[in-house]
């Protein structure tokens, strides 16, 4: 709770310092001028990612969970996202799949994990494209692209099946074997993999699915940004985003606000006055809060009594 205060304060430091340096009425005229077609239309965008990201989970838990219990996890995430740091609420999924579908605790950790290293790694390809797409004309792009890029390869890498085994984390404990929890984690890991990549269809197929949905994601602040300013081009746009996404995963903040907001501002300085940035980095936050408070009504599945033991 005291780290969470303390993200609270920093994003509210952020804020109050990035908005002094920006008159507040060029916020509210910027608001004033937003075209509310492309804002709804941005807002509306929030059900198919929804339903998209709840399929997806749906598929690799292989069916052991229906569609409407998958969108309840993801929407109830999302409010304790609000409320945990480094997007814990995700992580804390397990606990429900463990507590009332009756999934063993590996398998429920592995699955939640492997979820959001592929969510990642779909976003950290689209905004490797953006960069290529939209050019290395601004300072830090040679960077930028070497982390993006370099950090899907890398998530690519951890999800290829038997790669836990192949670790030297043996030869480092030389004869003593892993503890208990973290080699039935191991295990688990490698089952799950071993069967994601078991039929090469179905898997290119997620992938392909979790690419489309970081396109949406991208798309849906490109539609923000195209309600603020009309020129803003999309390929700028979702490379941009993905670097002001990434600055809000930094974990000292309350949901990534203050950082994200000050990537937007620093990122959009092209298209962008500093008003106009303002007003989008707080349409962005509306990308977390809106699912939260819809997740609202479920949160109460991750406290309900414990499920029969998974055989």
């Amino acid at each position: 709770m005291k780290k969470r205060l303390i993200g609270i304060v920093v994003s509210l430091g952020l804020i109050a310092v990035l908005w002094s340096t920006v008159d507040f009425k060029a916020i509210v005229d910027a608001a004033h001028r937003a075209d509310p077609t492309w804002f709804w239309a941005a807002i509306a965008m929030v059900v198919p990612l929804t339903l998209g990201t709840s399929e997806r989970f749906r598929v690799l838990a292989d069916g052991s969970i229906g569609l409407g219990t998958s969108i309840r996890l993801i929407l109830s995430a999302s409010t304790l996202n609000l409320v945990l740091p480094s997007k814990m609420g995700d992580i804390a999924k397990a606990w429900v799949l463990r507590q009332r579908d009756g999934m063993g605790d590996a398998r429920a950790l592995s699955l939640v994990v492997f979820e959001k290293m592929l969510d990642m790694m779909s976003l950290l390809a689209m905004g490797t494209v953006a960069l290529l797409v939209a050019g290395l004309h601004f300072p830090g792009a040679g960077l930028a692209l070497l982390v993006v890029a370099g950090g899907a390869a890398a998530l690519f890498c951890v999800m290829i099946p038997g790669l836990m085994e192949r670790l030297p984390l043996r030869r480092l404990l030389g004869d003593r074997q892993l503890p208990a929890k973290v080699a039935a984690v191991s295990g688990a890991w490698n089952e799950l993999t071993r069967g994601f990549w078991a039929d090469r269809g179905k898997a290119f197929a997620i992938l392909a699915g979790s690419l489309l949905i970081w396109v949406g994601h991208l798309f849906q602040i490109w539609l923000f940004a195209r309600a603020i300013a009309p020129t803003i081009p999309f390929a700028e746009t979702a490379t941009f985003g993905t670097l002001a996404i990434l600055a809000g995963l930094l974990p000292f903040t309350f949901a990534g606000v203050g950082t994200r907001d000050a990537a937007l501002v620093l990122l959009f300085a092209p298209w962008l006055n500093g008003g106009e940035a303002a007003l989008l980095g707080l349409f962005a936050t509306l990308r977390y809060v809106l699912p939260a408070i819809a997740g609202l009504p479920f949160v109460g599945d991750y406290w309900k009594g414990r499920a029969a033991p998974a055989q």
